[in-house]
Parts: structure tokens; C-alpha cells; sequence
């Protein structure tokens, strides 16, 4: 069979644009033919629209080679591995700095092509996300295949901030051991003061419904919304990424008089959607319930993810205005 010129160049064009933007190895990096394509096609989709094109950081292709091995191995499907990691600590456990910089995640599973893996993250707006972040410069992909798994083959990228040359170190290690030095008696050291990690969430008030104006014992329904400003997404999976909304001034105030579906007294909502992106806006809808005596109730609330930190913008607040209803009766009636 012969083809004509210009599918024949058109062909050439396409295999010259990968290969233009083949991986640029960091350190020690090791990666199979197929996953050097995969490297080589998010690079070229990243440059066709001005992004920076991403190193392959040995770090990363060991956390990512690690997890499509473990999901295979032990048959699931998930962000969090079995042995209850996140993805920003499996980076950090193969020896990347991810606790200081941008980190991100995408995962596959029963494509056979590197073409229908990125067109499946592509299709997917949190996945596409993450490959169109720009603070990206670093990346790891790792495939495995394990028989008799559910999807067969399992595909993970890891993405990170900055460009790293370190080894890989073990992936499953669980403690960091330094050589201890010999300091002499007379010399005193002083202490060092690291400043904490930034944990990645943070977030801008964007829009609210509102201030409510209700009848003693209604409730009315009210909206806020928040941009993630953060490198990390906020999950409703479990993974313990999860961004709530909190009562605040004081934090974790007790404001079950005004709690309508709320998750507790101090915790109001999560988002509406089961995923937000970096530079995404989440939504949280929640309704609060009037108290017994008429008056004006301030309701202060603030992003918060438990066990990590609270999030900026602590002057977010809603004034719920409750009226006694005319006459004892509990609804309102005009004509004109």
C-alpha cells in the first residue's frame, strides 16, 4: 500500500513534534519506551500552549513506577495506596522535595496506548488540570501490568514544582537516618528553626448568596464560593484532601442554633463537586435554620482542612436576619 505525500508528511510531522520535545533526563532517571512516549506527548501538548515543557526527575519516576506496580499488585484503583499514603508523601518518601513545592498526581488504568492515556486525562477537567498547570517543571510516569488485575495496565504521572537531581531513594521507606557528628565539647550549636512546610492548600473568597432575611424556624439556603490558590486539589474521596467549610470568630464556634444540614455544629458543608483543581472554584451550598426569638445572627465561616490547617480569608460571614411572623402565623399574605 503507498501513501500519498502529504499523509506521509503529515505522519513525518507528527512522530518530528514528539521527538522535538523528548524527556530531558534529571539524574538517574530510567524510563521504557512507552513511558518515554508518554513523557514526550504531554511535553508536546503542554508546548502547543505555552507551557513549560517538564523534566523527568528520578525521584518521580520511582514514587510513579512504585504505584502503578503496587495498584496492580494489590487491585485497586485509588490516589491514597493501601498503605495509606498520599501522593505528596510517596513523592517525599522516593526522596523529592514535595512538601515545598507543587505536586500533582494523574492515574490510568486498562488503556494499552500512551495516546489513549493522555487523551482519557485530557477528557477529564480534573486531570487536565494538572497537565496544564504551569508551575509544573518536573515530572515521573511509571506503567505496570500485573494479570489478573482488574484493569490490567495501571499508568501513573507525578508532577512537581521543581527540578530535582537527587536519587531515588526506597519509595516504602518509613524512617531518614543521618550520620551523627562528632561535635567538639567546647562548641556550641545553635539550634536551627525550620520553617514549616507549606501543606499546599489555600484558598480566596470569591462570591456569596445574599445575607438571608427568614421567618422564626424557616431556613433558607444559602452559597459560597471559593478559588483553590493552592497547588493542591480538594477531593471529596477520602484521601483526606477534603475542603470544608468551618465556623469561625472563634474557630470551630458551636453554632448549632443556626445549623440546618449542616455535618456538625462547627462544620457546615463540603464542596458540591467531587473535585477542585488548583486555580478552580469551589462551590458550597448549605442551609442554615432561624432561631425561636427574632433578631440579626452573624455567621462567620472559614475553608477549612482538618488535621492540616485553616485557610485564608477569615472574614468571611453571613447576617441572618429572623422576624417573628405577624399576628402568631407562620406565613404572610398580600393583595394589592
Amino acid at each position: 500500500m503507498r501513501f500519498s505525500g502529504a499523509v506521509l508528511a503529515s505522519v513525518l510531522a507528527v512522530l518530528g513534534l514528539l521527538g522535538a520535545f523528548g524527556p530531558l533526563l534529571a539524574d538517574g532517571a530510567s524510563l521504557d519506551g512507552s513511558e518515554q512516549d508518554l513523557v514526550a506527548r504531554i511535553n508536546s501538548f503542554r508546548a502547543s500552549r505555552s507551557l513549560p515543557t517538564l523534566a523527568v526527575s528520578d525521584t518521580l519516576t520511582t514514587a510513579a513506577k512504585w504505584m502503578s506496580l503496587d495498584m496492580g499488585a494489590r487491585n485497586y484503583f485509588a490516589h491514597t495506596s493501601l498503605d495509606g499514603r498520599s501522593p505528596t508523601q510517596r513523592m517525599y518518601d522516593a526522596g523529592y522535595p514535595a512538601f515545598g513545592t507543587w505536586t500533582g498526581e494523574d492515574l490510568a488504568a486498562g488503556y494499552t496506548t500512551t495516546a489513549d492515556v493522555l487523551n482519557g486525562w485530557i477528557n477529564s477537567p480534573a486531570h487536565y488540570a494538572v497537565l496544564v498547570n504551569p508551575q509544573y517543571h518536573a515530572i515521573g510516569v511509571g506503567r505496570g501490568y500485573t494479570t489478573g488485575s482488574t484493569y490490567g495496565w495501571y499508568w501513573t504521572a507525578d508532577f512537581g514544582g521543581v527540578v530535582d537531581a537527587a536519587r531515588a531513594a526506597p519509595v516504602a521507606r518509613a524512617v531518614l537516618t543521618a550520620p551523627t557528628a562528632q561535635v567538639p565539647a567546647h562548641l556550641v550549636i545553635p539550634a536551627k528553626v525550620a520553617a514549616p512546610p507549606d501543606s499546599g492548600y489555600h484558598a480566596s473568597w470569591t462570591a456569596q448568596s445574599p445575607d438571608p432575611t427568614v421567618v422564626i424556624g424557616s431556613t433558607a439556603t444559602l452559597v459560597l464560593a471559593l478559588e483553590n490558590t493552592g497547588s493542591r486539589g480538594w477531593s471529596n474521596d477520602g484521601s483526606g484532601q477534603q475542603v470544608v467549610i468551618g465556623t469561625n470568630d472563634p474557630p470551630d464556634a458551636d453554632r448549632s442554633e443556626l445549623a440546618g444540614d449542616w455535618l456538625s455544629a462547627n462544620r457546615v458543608t463540603s464542596t458540591t463537586t467531587d473535585y477542585v483543581g488548583p486555580g478552580e472554584v469551589g462551590w458550597f451550598e448549605f442551609t442554615v435554620r432561624a432561631p425561636a426569638a427574632a433578631g440579626d445572627y452573624r455567621l462567620a465561616l472559614r475553608g477549612v482542612v482538618d488535621g492540616v490547617s485553616w485557610l485564608e480569608d477569615d472574614g468571611i460571614f453571613f447576617t441572618i436576619h429572623v422576624y417573628a411572623p405577624l399576628g402568631g402565623r407562620t406565613s404572610l399574605s398580600f393583595v394589592r
